[in-house]
């Protein structure tokens, strides 16, 4: 593999995490939440920092919000409404009431 293609991979590799939410020190960027998902309207710009808030207090586990994303990321358009469901679900199977 030429050097170009290994650059042109590893900028690919960074560019993709970096659209991921990630924890530094856990916290999540609820800012690249939003413009990933494409909130639309206040009541889901609220969801997701309420879900951020949740991360950080330590009431909401943070590789459920991480998979969470993925999932919906990798299999339904993106729309904050799947994410907001999806994480509804599963958080309650984990008996969490968002």
């Amino acid at each position: 593999m030429s050097r170009f293609y290994l650059r042109l991979l590893v900028v690919l590799a960074l560019l993709a995490t970096a659209l991921i939410p990630t924890a530094e020190a856990g916290v999540l960027d609820p800012d690249v939440m939003k413009v990933v998902l494409h909130t639309a309207t206040p009541q889901e710009q609220g969801f997701i920092e309420y879900v951020v808030a949740r991360v950080d207090k330590g009431t909401l586990p943070l590789d459920l919000v991480q998979s969470t994303f993925l999932w919906q990321e990798k299999n339904l358009a993106r729309s904050s409404f799947y994410f907001q469901q999806g994480l509804i679900l599963r958080a309650a199977d984990r008996g969490i009431k968002l």
